[in-house]
């Protein structure tokens, strides 16, 4: 390493506050203008804080005591949420649906009838006349029935 470039690295870490010789792993210091990428380079994160369960895997090394760790959380797991479909019914009610239904309109009308002359039941004679009788009838009349709950 030149002296230019060690002087454009300690300058490096000076600007960006980071102590000497702590946590500067993941800086990039590009001289000459070199590279192609515009985009600004960061460290990878995972580097920076490894997981504690993976830290003292070998079973010669003691592990040290839990008071003096850092407080290190696990990741929490990504959230997958499925939406299922809702369908919302009516609640099932009881309804008679409408119909047509027939009244019977009765009808009456009187006339005048001519009665040729005939002995009664006296065996008196009865003359010729008119008499009036009353004649009933009538007609179905429709009628609509709206439907109804039961």
């Amino acid at each position: 390493m030149g002296m230019k470039t060690a002087a454009v690295l300690l300058l490096a870490v000076l600007a960006a506050g980071i102590p000497g010789g702590a946590g500067a792993t993941g800086l990039k210091v590009t001289v000459n203008g070199g590279g192609d990428d515009p985009r600004p380079q960061y460290p990878d994160p995972r580097l920076q804080y490894p997981d504690p369960r993976l830290q003292y895997s070998d079973p010669r090394q003691p592990k040290p005591d839990p008071r003096q760790q850092p407080n290190v959380f696990p990741r929490p797991l990504p959230v997958v949420v499925i939406t299922q479909p809702v369908y919302i019914a009516a609640p099932p009610s009881c309804v008679v649906p409408g119909y047509w239904a027939y009244a019977w309109v009765p009808q009456s009308y009187a006339s005048s009838v001519w009665v040729p002359g005939y002995y009664n039941s006296d065996a008196l004679w009865v003359d010729a006349h008119y008499e009036s009788r009353t004649y009933t009838s009538g007609y179905y009349q429709p009628y609509w029935v709206p439907e109804r709950a039961c």
